[in-house]
């Protein structure tokens, strides 16, 4: 069961991404000229047309995806901007960058609305201990599995972005000894940790779990705004260390990705929904990368065009991004493998 509702909410993910691209591109007067909303690769089931979109189920079932017509740059040649031209191409460039900016912005809108569901139901989330590493100076010191972090060195470890606070909190006094006060069992308990000398300073592994009561409407709607904020940023940081060799990478595919959203729905309904929330928050930041084939990497053209005025080529934006589809596609397959044989 918990696996059907992994593969359930990854794709559901990936509808709300596409669904986006739809709204935004008719929102602008393009035609969509098909959207299948559950699988990809040619249509097997067609479920009706609505204002001249055909609505299909895929060969493939797995993701989903929109047809904007003149989208691709081989499909037609683009003409002066014309409001009033059902094709991508000829429409201004506001509108085609909403049309490609709706996918991820329509990520980011479901993680808010998932958030703001957890905190207004449950309350914020707390950062407890997850597991420990070699060396562990944490566990040296007596801190267990399950025990909720309140305060290091002082700094009180509060939503939101509490695990980053954690994480920042002892990078400034590594190789240090610092008090680290924890809950567990409703008692509030400190210990005394020598931190490592470089990072993981506390050698753990942090767990988001919900906790305490509900909190107000106002402040759920603040912090629900906030986290896929926070979320982003911290990727980014690591894609950045990442970059500058700093970090290891760690990718994970279609297959890794349900295996951690199956987790967190063995672990209950709160965590199960916390996940969804965090991968779709990632789903509109990848997609924002300006990397080729992506979102991100087609609104790169389009600022390419607002800076020289002119239209990239055809041809050449084609190549890169059909390059990029290629080669996203053998990452895709190759951490697939990996994600497989790893178990």
């Amino acid at each position: 069961m918990e696996w059907l509702l992994a593969i359930v909410a990854l794709c559901l993910v990936i509808v709300v991404h596409e669904f986006g691209h739809y709204v935004a591109a008719v929102a602008t007067g393009m035609k969509v000229d098909r959207f299948s909303v559950f699988g990809i690769g040619p249509a097997i089931l067609r479920l009706g047309t609505y204002r001249g979109t055909e609505f299909v189920i895929g060969a493939i079932p797995f993701g989903a995806y929109v047809l904007i017509r003149g989208m691709e740059p081989e499909d037609e040649p683009a003409g002066d901007p014309d409001p009033d031209s059902p094709n991508f191409r000829d429409k201004p460039l506001w509108a085609r960058f909403l049309a490609l900016f709706g996918g991820p912005a329509a990520n980011y809108l479901a993680a808010m609305a998932i958030f703001f569901g957890i905190f207004a139901s449950v309350g914020t989330e707390a950062v407890a201990v997850g597991g420990f590493s070699e060396p562990s100076p944490a566990q040296a010191a007596g801190l267990e599995i399950g025990d909720r972090i309140v305060e290091v060195a002082g700094v009180p470890i509060e939503p939101p972005g509490a695990a980053r606070k954690v994480v920042e909190a002892t990078k400034e006094h590594l190789g240090e000894t610092i008090p680290i006060v924890v809950e567990r069992d409703g008692a509030r308990r400190s210990f005394q940790v020598t931190l490592n000398p470089e990072p993981p300073a506390l050698g753990v592994s942090l767990a988001v779990s919900p906790w305490g009561q509900p909190v107000p409407m106002a402040k759920a709607a603040k912090l629900a705004v906030a986290r896929p904020l926070e979320i982003s940023a911290a990727q980014l940081e690591a894609l950045y260390l990442l970059v500058a060799g700093k970090l290891e990478a760690e990718l994970t595919g279609p297959v890794g990705i349900v295996k951690q959203i199956k987790q967190s729905a063995e672990a209950g309904v709160v965590p199960f929904f916390f996940m969804t929330a965090f991968i779709s928050t990632l789903l509109g930041l990848f997609n924002l990368l300006p990397l080729p084939a992506l979102d991100g990497g087609r609104i790169v053209f389009l600022g390419y065009e607002l800076v020289t005025r002119r239209r990239p080529s055809p041809q050449v934006e084609g190549w890169v991004h059909g390059v990029g589809i290629i080669a996203l596609l053998l990452l895709m397959v190759l951490v697939t493998i990996g994600d497989v044989r790893g178990g």
